[in-house]
C-alpha cells in the first residue's frame, strides 16, 4: 500500500509518504530520511523494497515550510532559479527542523494502528543520514536501529558535527559510504566511520564499498551503483531484522 497524507504541524502542513504491507496488521516502522535532492521516484522505489520485507516505511517531507514535496529534476538543474530556490531550502533546513518534524510524525504513528509501536528503525540517505544520527541519539528510546548510505556533513569542524554523538547512541547503527564518493569522501569522514566502528558490543559497522559513488543506494538516478546497493541494503535489511 502506498499513500501521501498531510499532517499539520506548528511549523504548516507537512506531507508523510507511507509504503507498507497491504492488508490489515500491525508493522514494524522505519522511518525514511530522503536524500538532498528530495522524494523522488528512486527514493520511493527504496521505500517499497523496505516495505516488501514487512515493514511500515514513511518518509516526512523535509522542505515543507519552503515548497511541498520539493524535487529536484533534470529540468530544474538547468534553471538557475530554480536550484536558487532549492539551494535555500537545502540550507534553510536546519535538524532542529527536521527533529520537530519527526515528533510530529511520531505523533501520528501513535494513532495509526497499522504501525507498530514496538522498537523502531530509520534510513537516511546523503544529508538524511546525519538526520539518522542525529535521531539515534536524541530519540534513542524509540530508534533501535539505524542505518546511513552515502552520509553527507557526519563530520565536520563544529562542536554539533553529528560524529560526536555517536558514543551516546545506544542502539545499533550501519553506514556505508562508497569509495568513488566525490561528494563526501571516506576520507574526509573518518572520525565518523572510526566512531561507528568503536560502538561497543559489535553495535556499529561502517562500509566503504569500492566503485561507489555518492547515490549509490537511490536507484533511477545516476549514481545507483547495483553491487554496492545490493551488498548496503543486505545488511541494513539484517540489522532492521534484528529489532523488529
Amino acid at each position: 500500500m502506498n499513500e501521501t497524507l498531510t499532517l499539520a504541524t506548528p511549523d504548516g502542513d507537512m506531507g508523510i509518504h507511507v509504503v507498507r504491507p497491504d492488508g490489515v496488521g500491525s508493522y514494524p516502522v522505519v522511518v525514511y530520511f530522503h536524500h538532498g535532492p528530495g522524494l523522488d521516484d528512486g527514493s520511493k522505489e527504496s521505500m517499497q523494497w523496505i516495505a516488501d520485507r514487512g515493514f511500515y516505511v514513511v518518509s516526512h517531507d523535509r522542505y515543507h515550510r519552503f515548497e511541498p514535496w520539493l524535487v529536484v529534476t533534470a529540468e530544474m538543474r538547468k534553471d538557475e532559479e530554480a536550484m536558487k530556490r532549492f539551494g535555500a531550502a537545502f540550507g534553510g533546513t536546519t535538524e532542529a527542523m527536521v527533529d520537530a518534524d519527526l515528533v510530529a510524525l511520531l505523533d501520528h504513528l501513535a494513532t495509526d494502528p497499522a504501525a507498530s509501536d514496538g522498537p523502531m528503525g530509520c534510513i537516511g540517505y546523503c544529508i538524511g543520514a546525519r538526520s539518522v544520527v542525529m535521531t539515534m541519539a536524541h530519540h534513542g528510546d524509540r530508534f533501535a536501529a539505524g542505518v546511513g548510505m552515502h552520509p553527507s556533513y557526519c563530520t565536520t569542524d563544529q562542536p554539533d558535527s553529528p560524529h560526536l554523538l555517536v558514543p551516546s547512541i545506544d542502539g545499533s547503527l550501519y553506514v556505508a559510504f562508497g569509495s568513488e564518493d566525490k561528494m563526501q569522501s571516506p576520507e574526509a569522514n573518518v572520525p565518523f566511520i572510526e566512531a561507528v566502528r568503536a560502538m561497543p558490543d559489535g553495535r556499529g559497522e561502517a562500509d566503504i564499498l569500492e566503485g561507489a559513488n555518492h547515490g549509490f543506494a537511490v536507484p533511477q538516478t545516476a549514481g545507483y551503483h547495483t553491487e554496492a546497493a545490493k551488498t548496503a541494503y543486505a545488511k541494513a535489511f539484517a540489522l532492521f531484522d534484528r529489532v523488529r
